[in-house]
């Protein structure tokens, strides 16, 4: 009796196992995934019909049926073009590295249909191996979309940035072409030092320099706004002065910059102005007047510094700067400085980008301390040599710190110091 219900348990376990894996198969087969499962002797257990469909195969080859040797399963596949590469030795080895290792395996693929597939490898803990291949086109497509969408806005971003720098570098030529050349200084004003370093490729800052019959007009300007602003400043500021010398230079610096501060209040209709941007410039501005041999200087927003028997000296301008509609007229507080070419050596403008440069472990400006002290170590060089070791003071100091506004110097030497600057 016991025999016979040990064989009826039997009966019933094979029947529950065989209902088991008849509903897992039943299962398998109406899920969206392709399936594929090896036993540990590398055939084939199961295939789902999903998985059929991805590899359109037939249902009458040995090869693609269940107990099937995959390596054999691999080369039929690659016999229907499945794998247009072909499938040698070493790839299928390749393949089945995964699986003698029984480590987790994940590679997406291109179907002969054009489909994309994920297939994801997983060991079983009973032995074998099984593999589900998901349907990814959808999400590949989409990132394709994606990855053309960023190159095309890519490509129009760079198209945009370089018609912008190519607007930039026309803008850099034109102020480039206000500026006085190198020989109007090397044939008018003798030894001299100038260095001019926007922050960005144009700028706030300017210089100038006329000739008139009373004397040699030389000026150092900076406007509000750095970049395009900036520079669209310089070129309106440039203009204006020149215009304001030719109209009321013979009056000396002091006059011409009064002129200068009403022009640019009515230039910018700001005469009256209480909001929005408060556009204006600081400067100094030189008037040498060989015939008497003196030189007048005056100064707005800009202190200018002098070399007088070996020592530098600051001469402190007007507080105020020209053209801003929300200040007192500078016009009752600018002064000039009179030298004569006997007193003083060397004439040393600049505009505040050199004082305010951040540098040093603490990231404070250069300051008038330090731009005093760089010029007094070349007071027995060259007027050019005493400029360059200026800037290459302000470098040193502000190493590791970006440059934070237009830089522009312009020093000179008088009639004192003689032709070879010394």
């Amino acid at each position: 009796m016991g025999n016979i219900v040990g064989i009826g348990d039997r009966k019933a376990v094979r029947r529950e196992a065989d209902y088991i894996a008849t509903s897992l198969k039943a299962a398998a087969s109406v899920i969206s995934q392709g399936m594929l499962v090896l036993d540990s002797d590398l055939r084939i257990l199961f295939m789902n019909a999903k998985y059929r469909e991805f590899f359109d195969l037939p249902d009458q080859d040995a090869a693609d049926q269940e107990g099937a040797y995959f390596p054999d399963h691999l080369l039929y596949l690659a016999a229907r073009g499945n794998y247009p590469e072909g499938m040698s030795d070493d790839q299928i080895r390749g393949r089945l590295g995964p699986i003698f290792e029984r480590a987790d395996y994940v590679r997406d693929r291109q179907l002969k249909d054009g489909r994309h597939v994920r297939v994801i490898g997983t060991p079983l803990d009973i032995g074998g191996y099984s593999f589900t291949y998901t349907d990814i086109t959808d999400q590949v497509q989409e990132r394709e979309r994606l990855d053309r969408l960023v190159q095309s806005r890519t490509e129009a971003l760079h198209s945009a940035n370089r018609k912008l720098v190519d607007g930039i570098e026309y803008a850099r030529l034109i102020q480039t072409g206000i500026l006085p050349q190198p020989t109007f200084f090397e044939e008018n004003l003798g030894p001299h030092f100038i260095h001019f370093q926007p922050s960005d490729i144009v700028g706030g800052d300017f210089y100038l320099g006329l000739k008139t019959e009373y004397g040699l007009y030389i000026g150092l300007g900076d406007c509000t706004g750095h970049g395009v602003p900036g520079a669209m400043m310089t070129m309106m500021a440039a203009s204006v002065c020149r215009r304001a010398i030719g109209e009321t230079g013979i009056g000396g610096p002091a006059t011409v910059m009064m002129a200068v501060d009403r022009a640019v209040r009515t230039n910018l209709h700001q005469s009256e102005a209480r909001v929005g941007p408060d556009n204006g410039l600081e400067m100094t501005l030189c008037l040498i007047e060989p015939d008497l041999g003196r030189i007048r200087i005056a100064g707005a927003g800009l202190d200018f510094f002098v070399q007088i028997d070996g020592a530098i000296e600051r001469v402190k301008a007007s507080k105020h700067g020209l053209g801003y509609g929300r200040q007192t007229s500078s016009a009752t507080t600018i002064t000039e400085s009179v030298f004569t070419d006997k007193d003083v050596e060397r004439i040393f403008l600049t505009s505040d980008g050199a004082l305010d440069q951040s540098g040093g472990e603490k990231g404070f400006g250069f300051g008038r301390r330090r731009l005093m002290e760089a010029l007094s170590v070349g007071v027995h060089q060259t007027i050019e040599e005493q400029g360059q070791g200026l800037v290459a003071a302000i470098q040193d100091y502000s190493t590791g710190h970006h440059q934070r506004d237009d830089l522009a110097i312009l020093g000179f030497a008088t009639r004192r110091s003689g032709k070879t600057g010394r």
